[in-house]
């Protein structure tokens, strides 16, 4: 079948290989908020996880996936993608995407955390996820549209479906684009919180867009900190790579005392969150900590986008200690879909890190994110391609009359917040003083033809930090990057590698205003 109207939200690495694999006939528009390279894919300074190396398998990565994410991943569903993935990646290969090389000619893989083989293939060093981006910018299917520099206000129901969107230009001008279907590939939810590596755009906008549609989210208490973030004077540059430890790196305070010694197997390529733990702890004893690179040979060759990140802060090249903390890094939750990213509303779809598949469990194990995008993005073209055409795509003359609660407040304030008490280690006392402040902060109702870009940007980030923190709370327990200081204990029981199926999710979803858990399986 052919002949679609498709509307994809974002322009990331999930967006557009989506677009990419839709039939030619079929009409797509990709609307993004900035720059059609304004991404948190483009930032992606890791790489690609594949098997590739001899005695490495996908079931050896599925393992490693399984373990990463403490047994909340659907088993199932992990090994089937890691599978496509792998293919892809040979796919990109044969079409000569530049993966690093060494100078015999091999691809020169990495290995990352919580990773037992080097499987992370790289381009132009720490720059896979701007290649990437360049790369499927230059075989978008001809005909399709990339509209840079307008919003998504809001999504168009009509009889239960999603017929559209509505969206806001950079000249305040609003309009409504009808389709057939909607595709959600807007990221995460960065913003939420005062240190991050997200790109400035990334504001929640796909969960809260799905919410107010009346679709599911599940698991959003999920949220990964990545533990190093180039921190300098409070000032945060962007991210110093896994990939650095890696290649040799390891953590220090200031007296050069490894941190990570006695605390995980691992050591510094420990699990996300448990190196993010420790690193906080040690933040709170009053230690100030740094990633020493001296190990690394030829360092700004092997990491120029780091590199330039360091000249940015200050710091030379032949400093080896660079300073870090952790932030905000990546969402494991999102807007549920099914294994061919359809949402609960139906012709709605979510891709990328706006959706939960059940592929990344309560922590992503580093550099599945662009292989789960490049996975989920042909699913959903395939599955797009084989649905029927024009059954939808019907004017109405209902008026434009969408609305948002915006708080009254700076949103420097809602960030410190949610920095505080959402981030790294949580308590049910501080969480629920938070969900009180939350629910209870002053606002103004404003329609989508008045609201300014930052207003609604404000009003999608409350609209997630509400749903974030009821979800935190309603999961008593500690479990991957969701830890709970009043229930540390059961922390570890996932940490075995006998994994082998999901554990039940955390559901929630609008019904008449009013917040009610469901139970599901993820």
């Amino acid at each position: 079948m052919s002949g679609k109207k498709v509307i994809v939200i974002g322009s990331g690495a999930a967006a557009l290989f989506l677009a990419s694999a839709l039939l030619p006939a079929n009409n797509v528009t990709v609307i993004t908020k900035k720059s059609k390279k304004n991404s948190n894919s483009a930032f992606a300074q890791g790489g690609i996880a594949a098997s590739h190396l001899e005695g490495d398998s996908v079931a050896a990565h599925t393992e490693d996936t399984l373990y990463a994410g403490c047994g909340h991943n659907d088993g199932k569903l992990t090994a089937e993608i890691i599978s496509e993935g792998k293919t892809i990646i040979h796919e990109l290969l044969k079409n000569g995407f530049p993966f690093d090389r060494d100078g015999d000619g091999e691809y020169r893989l990495g290995k990352e955390g919580a990773h037992s083989f080097n499987r992370i293939f790289h381009a132009g060093g720490d720059a896979t996820g701007r290649l990437l981006i360049d790369y499927l910018l230059e075989n978008i299917q001809k005909g399709n549209q990339v509209k840079e520099y307008e919003t998504a206000v809001d999504l168009l129901i009509e009889d239960g479906r999603c017929a559209g969107v509505i969206t806001k230009d950079s000249g305040g001008r609003i309009k409504a684009r009808r389709a057939d279907h909607v595709v959600l590939a807007a990221g995460g939810c960065g913003s939420l919180f005062r240190y991050h590596t997200n790109d400035q755009t990334i504001t929640g906008d796909g969960l809260s867009l799905a919410y107010r549609a009346g679709a599911e989210l599940t698991d959003l208490e999920f949220t990964q900190f990545h533990p190093t973030l180039l921190v300098k004077n409070g000032v945060s540059y962007g991210l110093v790579s896994e990939a650095v430890r890696g290649e040799g790196g390891f953590l220090t305070d200031e007296n050069g005392r490894g941190i990570m010694a006695g605390r995980h197997p691992l050591e510094d390529l420990a699990p996300r969150d448990v190196v993010s733990r420790v690193i906080h702890e040690e933040m709170i004893k009053g230690s100030r900590i740094y990633m020493d690179r001296s190990r690394i040979p030829h360092f700004e060759t092997r990491f120029p986008t780091i590199t330039g990140i360091c000249r940015k802060a200050g710091i030379s090249v032949n400093e080896d200690r660079i300073p870090v903390a952790p932030g905000m890094h990546f969402l494991m939750g999102g807007v549920l879909v099914n294994k061919w990213g359809e949402t609960s509303v139906p012709d709605l779809y979510a891709i990328g890190e706006t959706a939960c598949t059940g592929f990344h469990g309560a922590n992503r194990l580093a550099s599945n994110s662009l292989l789960e995008a490049l996975v989920f993005g042909k699913r959903a073209a395939e599955h797009i391609n084989k649905k029927p055409a024009g059954r939808w795509n019907k004017k109405t003359d209902r008026p434009i009359n969408a609305v948002y609660h915006v708080p009254e407040i700076p949103l420097h304030q809602l960030k410190e917040r949610m920095t505080i008490d959402m981030s790294i280690t949580r308590k049910k006392d501080r969480l629920k003083s938070l969900s009180d402040w939350l629910n209870t902060l002053p606002s103004q109702e404003i329609n989508v033809k008045d609201i300014t870009i930052e207003q609604l940007d404000c009003s999608h980030i409350w609209q997630v930090a509400k749903l974030m923190t009821s979800s935190a709370l309603l999961r008593e327990e500690s479990r991957g990057a969701h830890f709970r200081s009043d229930f540390p204990e059961t922390d570890n029981q996932w940490r075995g590698k006998q994994i082998i199926q999901s554990k039940h999710g955390t559901v929630i979803r609008q019904n008449e205003g009013i917040w009610k858990p469901w139970t599901v399986c993820s």
